[in-house]
């Protein structure tokens, strides 16, 4: 796929080809252990480039790493597993290491500085799922992501209108000491979902770049994202492309479309978008591509539905959502008593599951009072709302499946309680999944795509940094 830039234009594309093409056949994700050694061995083998040093340290005190390769005009931080179940950044960082050196251009344009790991506490809990097999079984079986008020992304400092948040996790900490010291002209948080199709988010309209950004999905053999946005409170660009999440737009979608306080909507903090423009970095570009593991090709049609709007479509999701809320909230009651043990799984799911119950009148009352609803449903928006929704309410009783086997691996625990409610969940899980497997014909994608994906995005918006 042509590169098709202006900044001295045969060069840069050359260099995008060679790149793309250098990119290898992963046939898994690497380990926290394998992502630290590698950038450390880096930093030792290139002491004239790279500057080597510990930003942070996380929640269980182990020490989180940042290099700095060049002296370039321009400062550029890329930080990755921003979630712990979102390890295709590590990927990229990995491969960047191996290759900037062989491009003597982008070391004296650019300053790189690169995060291989944000969250290696949260990421080995996922390391059971990195090897494969690459299926939403196994997936589910090993996945985990903090709740809100540890995540990295969600617990920056912030206070907007009567909300406030004032304790950023240690990780968060250690990414606000990068950003203020490098003062970066790109912020390229590597985050990635887990089921749909590929999007972005940007935080400049930077229409000149859209189309390739639009194009480079299908060029990838993947899809781009056509039905619902991840948050209701984002402005869509262009197709699959939004501004970014940020903690003042979904207070202010509170606000308008619902009668309730915006604070009883919140948890945690702001995001790494909202602590740029904290410190005034306005002109900084942040951007995000945002790729699944598994993809349909439903999450790109966006043929119209007869008679039926997104608004018909969103409710019936919401539905599906409370009939799965009731009967996760019910387990949770019955094993709270012999929940001794305050696990990072029983933390995350508990919290989710209790935010959910505790937001979903509001979430549906939103829906109602916004008259954007009211546009036709396309097969995209009810592949979002019907089946890639309840992919990720499966993930979260998944979790909580996780909570009741490490309970069980204590002792005195109360086995015969927990080993019920376990088996009645996982024959929960079982139907959910079936629901997907079922109504929704999806595939796996190739690693490989995933991280030229990632590349291709950034080497893209490079041409307005």
């Amino acid at each position: 796929m042509p590169l098709l830039l202006c900044l001295e234009s045969v060069e840069f594309n050359s260099i995008y080809d060679d790149l793309m093409n250098s990119v290898p056949d992963y046939s898994r994700f690497f380990t926290v252990n394998e992502l630290f050694n590698h950038s450390h061995a880096t930093a030792m083998n290139h002491t004239d480039l790279v500057r080597y040093q510990i930003i942070g340290y996380s929640r269980n005190g182990e020490a989180i790493s940042m290099l700095t390769i060049s002296n370039g005009s321009k400062s550029l931080l890329l930080y990755a597993c921003p979630h712990p179940n979102e390890p295709i950044g590590s990927l990229l960082i990995d491969f960047l290491l191996n290759n900037l050196f062989n491009y003597s251009k982008l070391l004296t344009k650019y300053t790189w500085h690169l995060i291989p790991c944000i969250d290696p506490d949260g990421t080995r809990l996922n390391e059971g799922w990195f090897n494969g097999p690459f299926t939403i079984r196994n997936y589910a079986r090993y996945f985990y992501r903090p709740r809100t008020e540890e995540q990295v992304e969600w617990t920056f400092p912030i206070t907007y209108k009567n909300y406030s948040w004032r304790t950023p996790s240690n990780e968060t900490q250690a990414l606000m000491y990068a950003i203020r010291t490098t003062q970066p002209d790109l912020v390229y948080g590597l985050h990635n979902s887990g089921f749909g199709g590929m999007y972005y988010y940007i935080s400049q309209p930077l229409v000149d770049v859209f189309p390739q950004l639009e194009q480079l999905p299908s060029a990838l053999s993947l899809f781009l994202a056509k039905g619902e946005a991840e948050a209701p409170w984002v402005t869509e660009y262009a197709p699959a492309i939004f501004s970014p999440l940020s903690l003042p737009r979904l207070y202010d979608y509170y606000e308008t479309y619902t009668h309730i306080d915006p604070k009883t909507m919140m948890s945690g903090g702001g995001t790494s978008f909202d602590y740029l423009n904290g410190l005034g970095l306005n002109k900084t570009i942040f951007l995000m591509a945002e790729l699944p593991y598994f993809q349909s090709a439903s999450i790109t049609n966006d043929t119209i539905i007869p008679n039926v709007t997104r608004r018909d479509v969103l409710l019936q999701g919401l539905d599906k959502d409370n009939q799965s809320n009731i009967v996760l909230m019910h387990l949770l009651e019955q094993i709270k008593p012999a929940m001794t043990i305050d696990s990072s799984f029983y933390r995350a799911s508990r919290s989710l599951l209790e935010i959910y119950n505790a937001t979903a009148a509001s979430r549906r009352e939103a829906v109602l009072n916004n008259n954007s609803t009211l546009v036709p449903a396309t097969v995209a928006s009810r592949t979002d709302a019907l089946y890639i929704s309840v992919f990720y309410k499966m993930l979260i009783a998944s979790m909580l499946n996780r909570a009741i086997t490490y309970q069980l691996q204590q002792p005195y625990s109360d086995r015969r309680l927990l080993e019920n409610i376990q088996l009645e969940l996982e024959a929960h899980l079982n139907q959910w999944i079936d629901d997907i497997e079922q109504n929704l014909s999806y595939s796996i994608i190739r690693i490989r795509n995933l991280v030229q994906a990632q590349l291709a995005t950034m080497l893209i918006v490079l041409q307005k940094i």
